[in-house]
């Protein structure tokens, strides 16, 4: 994921940024600690799990801002979709339809292990 700037030559964010800013630095700091922590012992890959957790979470957070609870404009949606503090492809896959009965089913009748 590409890091996040705030350049003077960028274009100043949407109106309604600074009401979700405080939460999107809470996410940017978790981010950085995560990348500042030592890996864990055992496989390679599981070092960037919490990275990705953290992703997954500030992404969702958008999504429900803009889908759910539809508390910022799409202007704002955009924009923050365009500067990186969300992946487009993994809202893409929440908006599909019966995303979310998937999931439920999932959880609810695990597969054996």
């Amino acid at each position: 994921m590409p890091a996040i700037r705030h350049a003077s030559k960028r274009k100043p964010p949407p109106e309604g940024f600074g009401d979700i800013e405080d939460d999107l630095l809470i996410f940017a700091n978790k981010m950085k600690d995560a990348h500042n922590k030592p890996p864990p012992p055992g496989p390679k890959h599981q070092a960037q799990w919490e990275v990705f957790q953290i992703s997954h979470q500030r992404s969702r957070y958008i999504y429900d801002l803009y889908y759910e609870k539809e508390a910022i404009s799409k202007e704002l949606y955009d924009w923050l979709l365009k500067n990186g503090y969300a992946d487009a492809m993994l809202i893409a896959k929440w908006k599909k339809q019966g995303y979310e009965k998937a999931s439920l089913a999932s959880a609810a009748f695990p597969g054996p292990s």
